[in-house]
């Protein structure tokens, strides 16, 4: 083979390689997107759930869902289903894990909220990874003293 014919399988092998590196990191992404979606609802429930509460943590995923219960005319806003959407609510615990241990009232904690496995949240969607959610929340709520609905 030539120089140029070297050159030429080279650069096509190169780019091969980069699409090939490129389409790989699209599927991991969109593969992603249900978990992303369950990080932010579980921010927001969270959230919800202690503005409910008093600031309260919840102690379990039946104590959490709760508040879907319990607040049926403002229905839950979702962004991975439709409102108020009880399957889909209970479909979070398969793709997202909460310290029920977690104490609002200390600052400087780790992040109560990992995806199941106890990982972090490798794609979440801009301003909805669920520990800031939480903390900003209590941050507000504790400058303010009281309590804050969701955005």
């Amino acid at each position: 083979m030539s120089l140029r014919g070297k050159i030429i399988t080279g650069l096509v092998l190169a780019l091969l390689g980069w699409a090939a590196w490129y389409g790989y990191r699209i599927v991991l992404t969109v593969s992603q997107i249900p978990t992303a979606y369950a990080a932010w609802d579980t921010g927001n429930l969270l959230v919800e759930y202690m503005r409910s509460n008093n600031n309260r943590w919840p102690s379990s995923w039946d104590d959490l869902l709760s508040v879907i219960n319990n607040n049926p005319t403002n229905q839950i806003q979702f962004r991975g289903a439709s409102p108020g959407d009880t399957n889909y609510a209970l479909s979070l615990r398969q793709k997202v894990a909460i310290d029920w241990k977690f104490d609002p009232s200390r600052t400087n904690q780790s992040s109560p909220v990992t995806r199941a496995d106890g990982t972090k949240f490798p794609v979440v969607w801009d301003g909805a990874e669920p520990n800031d959610i939480v903390h900003n929340y209590l941050k507000e709520s504790a400058r303010t003293n009281t309590p804050k609905s969701l955005p």
